[in-house]
């Protein structure tokens, strides 16, 4: 059934891989919707995918680098977290997924082990997104 379906299967996934428990804020604009309740307990080890047409705004968790990205309807997408993460206790990335991705979408923020990726990718740069996921590291 169609019910409940983002377009095109657009969607946004939250993965903790971080070795504890995250409680996660969210910041949802141009009237984007609540994805999540603020302060949603995502537990170690487990993901969890909403369905969206387009969104707009940010995820946030305590310890971590603030996540910003937009998915468009038609999937473009823009998307932005700092990669000053060293003195950060959670590490935090973000990479957009598509089938096939097209133009230039590399992964955004950091992973485990001091890796760094790029900071933004702005829009008009990245499309064919139809997921954006966020994951959470530890350090």
């Amino acid at each position: 059934s169609a019910a409940g379906q983002g377009c095109d299967g657009h969607k946004v996934t939250v993965q903790n891989l971080c070795g504890h428990d995250l409680n996660l804020g969210i910041n949802a604009v141009a009237n984007s919707k609540m994805l999540f309740p603020n302060g949603w307990l995502l537990p170690n080890g487990k993901h969890e995918s909403f369905d969206v047409c387009a969104w707009s705004g940010s995820v946030s968790a305590q310890g971590a680098a603030v996540a910003k990205f937009h998915i468009g309807h038609e999937g473009g997408a823009y998307y932005e977290v700092s990669t000053d993460q060293a003195n950060m206790p959670i590490r935090v990335s973000v990479t957009p997924h598509g089938s096939p991705l097209q133009g230039h979408c590399p992964t955004a923020g950091c992973n485990s082990g001091n890796h760094c990726f790029e900071h933004s990718v702005p829009g008009g740069n990245c499309h064919g997104v139809t997921e954006i996921k966020i994951v959470y590291y530890n350090p």
